[in-house]
């Protein structure tokens, strides 16, 4: 069980705006352990709209790239605008709980987001990955995503319990998780 006095000091680490947060992390799917260094409370929808400029001076190479590029724009601009874009599959799954923390809605498993500054790879995976066979215009994205060096996919989420995170280390206090 997560006490909810390590919740109150995360909310409190981002009270004066961003903050770095270092842990090690074991992951569901690979098993992989890695130390990750995140930026802890950023704004999302602010590298989404660095990340629509960069798209829009790209230039595609082809049909397919300007089909998938014209998606990606669309995708973009719901999201500046809605707040979430209509192709987001997790639209509902999880209700935020401060500033880069939210909670999911069915397991009430709580998680922490952020800019994925620096990780280091302490544990090889356990578990084999599974292969993901894409379509052609879902490559094309991907394809222009890395050219683009979008910001937005520097983002990533962690479950906060015990078995992924034992502690988390953030403006040089430590905030330890039970």
């Amino acid at each position: 069980m997560i006490k909810i006095n390590a919740i109150d000091k995360l909310r409190d680490a981002t009270n004066n705006g961003c903050r770095f947060m270092s842990f090690l992390y074991t992951t569901k799917g690979t098993g992989e352990t890695s130390k990750y260094q995140i930026n802890f409370g950023i704004d999302y929808h602010a590298a989404c709209a660095e990340d629509k400029v960069a798209l829009e001076s790209y230039t595609p190479q082809d049909e397919l790239e300007q089909t998938a590029k014209e998606e990606m724009l669309q995708s973009l601009t719901e999201t500046l605008t809605l707040g979430v874009s209509s192709s987001y599959t997790n639209a509902d799954v999880f209700e935020p709980i401060g500033k880069g923390m939210k909670q999911h809605k069915e397991t009430n498993e709580l998680y922490v987001w952020g800019f994925v500054e620096n990780k280091q790879q302490v544990a090889p995976p356990t578990n084999p990955k599974k292969e993901v066979k894409s379509r052609p215009l879902t490559l094309a994205k991907r394809s222009i995503e890395k050219a683009c060096n979008f910001k937005r996919l520097k983002f990533g989420q962690f479950i906060l319990n015990p078995t992924n995170i034992a502690g988390i280390a953030t403006c040089g206090d430590h905030i330890e998780i039970q």
